[in-house]
């Protein structure tokens, strides 16, 4: 057991970076802490920001983040702006919102209509429709441009 430790203490002497082996041949622990340490303010969506993003989906519409956030929200990524819009919307998928414009109410009335739909197919997480295993949402929104789902069927 010995001449197996002294040839491991050897390898990593022989090919560990500088520092982290100890003059034993152990590891040197504190190699691994982290040198500095970089704490990031999480920014929170106020009342002003979030109009603001409602304003840019009436002006530009879903999906339109990068001139939304040119424009209005500079200090939101596009990807912010992207994952609050699908809040608003109430919708984990943007895609069959492209392009769709609407002001405050009518952005309210479509995470109505999504909360309705997901609570009724069971997909409604973290405040938001989202897809299941079996396809549900996606069939729903097929039978719906097909024409197939009667109207007292819609949510």
């Amino acid at each position: 057991m010995e001449e197996r430790q002294a040839w491991a203490s050897q390898m990593r002497e022989k090919f560990s970076p500088k520092g982290m082996v100890n003059m034993d041949g152990t590891i040197n622990q504190e190699f691994f802490r982290p040198k500095h340490v970089l704490l990031v303010k999480e920014k929170r969506w106020g009342i002003d920001e979030t109009d603001l993003l409602y304003k840019g989906i009436e002006r530009f519409g879903v999906g339109k983040c990068q001139e939304i956030s040119m424009h209005l929200l500079p200090e939101w990524s596009d990807q912010q702006i992207r994952a609050r819009t699908s809040k608003l919307m109430g919708s984990q998928s943007l895609a069959r919102y492209s392009n769709w414009i609407g002001d405050k109410q009518a952005v309210q009335q479509e995470h109505e209509r999504n909360k309705r739909l997901a609570e009724k197919l069971g997909c409604w997480k973290n405040g938001m429709l989202v897809e299941n295993s079996e396809g549900s949402v996606k069939e729903y929104f097929k039978q719906l441009v097909n024409n197939t789902i009667m109207s007292s069927d819609t949510i």
